[in-house]
């Protein structure tokens, strides 16, 4: 009895680890995929200014809060902010408006290797990107300013 007792015991300790690593795993999936979908509503913002001739309108994307784009924000948006929240957010999405970014606190964090000590958030900005001089210069005429949602902070997550 005491045999199959430690057996049991040893099962599920393992089962419980492999589910601790699953649903960090899912997580962290979660998370790119509203990346993703923030990153495809940006593509579509620029071909409608596109389309609409109004090139000179796709840089003002990048003061944008993106999560407004969406029909539906993400269960875990908190919202935007003026700095950061007092009390950490895990597994929580915000805007704030202060840095003009995008941040998504991790809740499961085994797996998680941030580049600041304790700092366990995935943070992203809307950039202008320039054209290059030399396109420019072969194209004979001035290319318009884009915009791309860009992680800006060294993190490493599995």
């Amino acid at each position: 009895m005491a045999v199959a007792l430690a057996v049991l015991g040893v099962l599920a300790a393992v089962l419980l680890e492999r589910l601790q690593y699953v649903q960090e795993y899912a997580e962290k999936t979660a998370m790119e995929l509203v990346i993703e979908e923030l990153r495809s509503q940006l593509r579509i913002k620029v071909a409608e200014r596109l389309v609409d001739g109004r090139l000179a309108d796709i840089p003002a994307l990048a003061d944008e809060d993106p999560f407004t784009w969406l029909d539906r924000p993400p269960a875990n948006y908190l919202g935007e902010v003026d700095r950061e929240p007092a009390e950490e957010p895990r597994g929580r999405w915000y805007f704030n408006r202060g840095s003009r970014e995008v941040v998504y606190t991790a809740n499961n964090r085994r797996f998680f290797s941030p580049s600041v000590y304790r700092d366990f958030t995935v943070r992203l900005r809307l950039m202008r990107i320039s054209a290059d001089p030399r396109a420019e210069a072969a194209a004979g005429r001035r290319q318009p300013e884009w915009v791309a949602l860009v992680v800006v902070n060294d993190y490493r997550w599995f």
